[in-house]
């Protein structure tokens, strides 16, 4: 088998052939037995090929020994043969099989079934179904204890306990010994305690809970003394068989009050009762469901007709009729659409509806009938009396809305997955993860990263990231992953931000190469989330390149800290955010060195690019997490935003105390000025500048002026 691109089916579509939820579907051309293996993918169950080959028969025999169990192998391999297949399907019927895979040296239950899809292909499901069919088995064990018990029950009452009420002890009076082995010895203990567990095996899963709170003790008591009587009708199954029963319980006063409890097999008398409610009901339902209903008889071709639709009437069908076959021909022809005719013309031949009938007990037919000049969608439902062999019901229903929407659900189908097509392109790996049970399943597009060595299935998907993640992610990048990606931390941020995006690193081919986590949960109370990882490598390292540029073109050489260039870039976004009155709170220091000029000249350039790297060191230092700005030979700026504008004052004293304790030739290494940003009155940043350049030549003169002083206070407005 290989891997596949082949463009997936709609689950609208396969929906009609398969109704139960399968863990893969086969697409197999019944002309050459080239196949398409399919997987679902996302909380939407869109179906994606996962594998194709070319004759699926064969690959299925060769996997066998390898795949199925081993006591299965011989029964699945003559069971499951191409010409067995085929000749179900050719009959109208599916195929189907239950089986063990050998799963981790485990025999797991299997169920497989085999539908025609259209003329040419046909669908495979293969469903896990070893939960269920364990518990089946185990059913089985306990209820043949009972298989006998239908028989037993010839008499009215089947069995009767005669209960003390102060002791719970009671005595079993049974006309079967069979009916004994439900539990229930000739004495016992404690009548209460005992029915309890018993009610568990055998009454219906419906009735359990209603028949288990009316037989307690203190409830069928009190029950008793204000009616007198208690009789409660509820199932219970033998042998896989649901049959209905009632009990009676009444109180017998003697010498002590006591419980008589008597059990007896109403089913027969029950399922009459129901079976004529059931077709009253369905005489309704039909009456207000169906725009005409034919009775036919099959022995002489007469039919009357029910119609609760005027328009239907126009059709043209009278009444009553001698030939319903004959005349349904004459309407098929006359109101159909072009392209159903043949179609329903076929089915609706005598021999052809008796055979169907005769196979499956009903029909349904779906076409287009032209009403009024506009075409609309009709459903015939065709079923023959279990009890009356001789007639047929015909129900004709418009479908119109219904198929209309189906068809609109299609497209939206197809448009989901031709998306999934596009993420399963985009992503290297994507994972379908149960967050109840932590099981995972696993597609991957990618030869290059299923060299990982992650399973397709696997048990506990935050478990064994852990593991692969120790073996897989870039050193630096492990311990923020592994936070990340703990179960209780994943769910919690999606819960939060409805997604979450993590990028690191992944030692793909020897080398560490930049990757992008996606994880989000398609709804609140969905029990999935889908995780995918994209490979960004090529594009990160582009970024990077690009980032290391524009740093290297925003840095000054002498001073490393940020040039004119970044300055004007910052004062460019400040503007935009001032324009759209959504800038936060910052102010403008502007910083000159003093004496720069004495220096190179006395001292030489070399002398003077340190002076005015020592001062620019000073900056950094006092205004640690804001940006400085070299804007000028000598000349700094920074901008103050965040803590460092709400500790300003502080600040530039700390600046000046500095400076005063580190004078050259008496005079302060550098002149300051500080402005703060004025919402009513600033309209960019340059007039915050122009205020704070002003008041630093202020502080410049008064710096040179006052050379020898210690200690002033900062200029600030």
């Amino acid at each position: 088998m290989k891997n596949s691109q082949h463009k997936p089916l709609t689950f609208a579509h396969l929906a009609l052939a398969l109704a139960n939820d399968y863990s893969r579907l086969f697409v197999i051309d019944s002309e050459n037995d080239s196949y398409i293996e399919y997987a679902t993918n996302g909380s939407e169950k869109e179906l994606v090929a996962v594998n194709h080959g070319g004759d699926f028969f064969q690959d299925v025999r060769r996997d066998c020994e390898e795949q199925v169990w081993p006591d299965d192998q011989e029964y699945f391999m003559n069971a499951f043969q191409r010409n067995a297949v085929m000749q179900a399907l050719e009959n109208g019927r599916s195929f189907s099989l239950t089986y063990r895979l050998n799963i981790e040296n485990q025999p797991r239950y299997f169920f497989l079934k085999t539908i025609r899809a259209n003329d040419r292909n046909i669908i495979i499901g293969v469903q896990d179904i070893d939960e269920q069919k364990r518990k089946e088995l185990e059913a089985e064990a306990v209820s043949r204890t009972y298989s006998e018990i239908a028989e037993s029950l010839a008499s009215l009452f089947e069995v009767i306990y005669h209960v003390d009420i102060e002791t719970g002890h009671y005595t079993e009076y049974s006309s079967s010994e069979d009916y004994a082995r439900l539990g229930f010895g000739r004495n016992g203990e404690d009548f209460f305690s005992r029915v309890q567990k018993d009610l568990q095996l055998i009454i219906h899963p419906a009735d359990r809970e209603r028949i288990m709170y009316e037989l307690q003790c203190d409830v069928l008591l009190a029950n008793l003394r204000k009616a007198g009587t208690v009789s409660l009708t509820y199932r219970h199954i033998l042998n896989g068989v649901v049959q209905y029963m009632n009990l009676l319980a009444f109180i017998q006063k003697t010498d002590k009050e006591r419980i008589v409890v008597a059990v007896r097999n109403i089913d027969e008398q029950k399922k009459q009762e129901e079976e004529s409610e059931t077709y009253s009901h369905i005489a309704g339902a039909l009456a207000s469901r169906y725009e005409v209903i034919y009775y036919i008889n099959t022995d002489t071709d007469a039919y009357t007709q029910y119609s609760a639709s005027e328009q239907y009437a126009r059709l043209g069908t009278t009444k009553q009729g001698t030939d319903f076959f004959r005349d349904a021909a004459t309407d098929i022809q006359k109101y159909l659409h072009p392209d159903d005719k043949a179609r329903i013309l076929e089915q609706l031949s005598k021999e052809q509806l008796l055979e169907n009938l005769l196979q499956s007990g009903s029909l349904s037919l779906t076409y287009r009938q032209l009403l009024d000049g506009r075409q609309q969608y009709m459903n015939m439902m065709i079923v023959q009396p279990k009890n009356d062999p001789h007639h047929i019901i015909m129900g004709v229903f418009n479908t119109d809305a219904i198929v209309r929407r189906e068809l609109s659900i299609q497209a939206e189908n197809q448009t989901f997955s031709d998306i999934s097509m596009a993420l399963a392109q985009r992503y290297e790996v994507i994972y379908h993860v149960n967050i109840i049970t932590n099981e995972y399943s696993e597609y991957t597009a990618s030869e290059k990263y299923a060299k990982l060595q992650v399973g397709m299935r696997g048990k506990n998907f935050f478990a064994e990231t852990q593991i692969n993640m120790r073996r897989d992610i870039y050193p630096d990048d492990l311990p923020m992953m592994s936070i990340s990606m703990q179960k209780e931390n994943l769910l919690s941020s999606l819960s939060t931000f409805g997604k979450t995006i993590l990028n690191y690193r992944l030692m793909v081919d020897g080398r560490p190469q930049y990757v992008s986590l996606y994880a989000v949960r398609p709804k609140e109370d969905s029990e999935h989330i889908i995780i995918a990882v994209a490979n960004v490598d090529a594009a990160k390292r582009m970024e990077l390149a690009y980032q290391n540029a524009m740093n290297m073109a925003n840095k000054d050489a002498l001073t490393g800290v940020k040039n004119k260039r970044a300055y004007v870039q910052e004062e460019t976004d400040l503007d935009e955010l001032i324009k759209r009155n959504d800038c936060p709170p910052f102010a403008v220091v502007i910083c000159d060195v003093n004496g720069l000029k004495q220096v190179n000249d006395n001292q030489g350039h070399k002398a003077g690019d340190e002076f005015i790297q020592s001062a620019c060191k000073i900056i950094c230092n006092t205004f640690k997490h804001s940006p400085v700005f070299r804007i000028g030979g000598d000349e700094f700026a920074v901008i103050l935003k965040g803590q460092d504008y709400d500790n300003r004052c502080h600040i530039m004293e700390k600046l000046h105390t500095v400076l005063d304790a580190q004078r050259h030739d008496g005079l302060m290494l550098l002149a300051s000025g500080i402005s703060e940003f004025d919402s009513e009155k600033d309209i960019r940043v340059q007039d915050v500048f122009e205020r704070a350049d002003t008041l630093m030549y202020a502080d410049k003169k008064h710096c040179k002026s006052e050379a020898g002083v210690s200690v002033r206070k900062a200029v600030i407005t």
